[in-house]
């Protein structure tokens, strides 16, 4: 390949990534929160089979089985309504193998007896570490994890917030 379309490669990369986090991620999880039992398989159709999901606060999930159902159970179980917003990407891409940092800031509302311990209108906000593979052609998660440096009600907004830096 030429080295103009190892670039043109790279930029296709980069843009794939990005709409698998906005699209199969963002705008997926959203709607399954919402009540759209579809939207959510879109989101684990672009899982690996061993993806591992590690969320603050929350048991290690691993297997594309059982962070399917993170997904399709786990979040609609605790929240009725968020609104993900990711930015400041960082993706490095080697190969068919890539890693990305993106921020998180999600207004959601908790519903009552969730983990998380907070109930009504309230804030999640952090940094997601992930890591895909490109597997026939589509980008797919290997790995996500959470780091959620803030988990609070409106009340309390962000005033006990510390970075969080690894959750185990």
């Amino acid at each position: 390949m030429s080295t103009l379309e190892n670039r043109i490669k790279h930029l296709e990369d980069l843009e794939a990534i990005r709409h698998l986090k906005h699209y199969y991620y963002c705008h997926c999880v959203d709607r399954a929160v919402d009540g759209d039992s579809e939207a959510i398989n879109e989101t684990i159709s672009r899982f690996t089979d061993n993806i591992v999901a590690d969320f603050t606060g929350m048991p290690l999930t691993e297997g594309k089985e059982a962070v399917g159902a993170f997904y399709a159970q786990g979040v609609p179980g605790f929240l009725s309504w968020c609104q993900h917003r990711v930015s400041n990407e960082v993706i490095n891409i080697d190969g068919d193998r890539a890693t990305a940092s993106w921020y998180i800031d999600c207004p959601a509302t908790f519903k009552a007896g969730n983990p998380v311990g907070i109930e009504g209108s309230g804030y999640i906000a952090g940094q997601y570490k992930e890591q895909y593979v490109k597997e026939n052609g589509i980008w797919k998660w290997a790995r996500i994890t959470a780091l959620l440096d803030v988990q609070s009600s409106f009340e309390q907004n962000w005033q006990s917030a510390k970075q969080i830096t690894t959750n185990r």
